[in-house]
């Protein structure tokens, strides 16, 4: 079976960060234009000006970060330490979201989303310890 290279693993899994949170950004920025949608990450419906606006910033945070990781899959081997950067982030994400808002967020979105995050930190740290291991 012929294995998958460094550069293939690693570049294949930053535009699938991208195209992730490139969506999230969207979504955000259509919650801060107004739109009722739930968050995806928790399900959580927001109101008011207040809650737009922390999704406005959110979305910026988001889009920088889906740019970030297509620069990223430039030169994959190079730059794969943003990788851990994001898997770190994103598995703090969870456990704040469990020790402060646990009580907030319910349901089968919020499982959902906790799901979906620690997926991706996994796959984060598993491409980058792969890479490491094959160079």
């Amino acid at each position: 079976m012929k294995r998958i290279s460094s550069e293939s693993m690693l570049k294949t899994v930053c535009w699938l960060g991208a195209v992730v949170d490139g969506l999230l950004a969207i979504m955000w920025f259509l919650i801060a234009c107004g739109y009722n949608l739930p968050n995806l990450l928790s399900g959580y419906v927001g109101h008011g000006v207040d809650y737009q606006q922390a999704m406005y910033i959110a979305a910026m945070f988001m889009a920088t970060w889906a740019v970030l990781l297509i620069w990223c899959a430039q030169k994959p081997v190079d730059r794969k330490g943003l990788l851990m950067i994001g898997a770190c982030f994103i598995f703090l994400s969870v456990i704040l979201e469990l020790l402060f808002w646990r009580d907030l967020f319910k349901g089968i979105g919020f499982t959902f989303g906790v799901l979906k995050r620690l997926f991706l930190s996994g796959l984060f740290t598993y491409a980058y310890f792969y890479s490491s291991k094959t160079e």
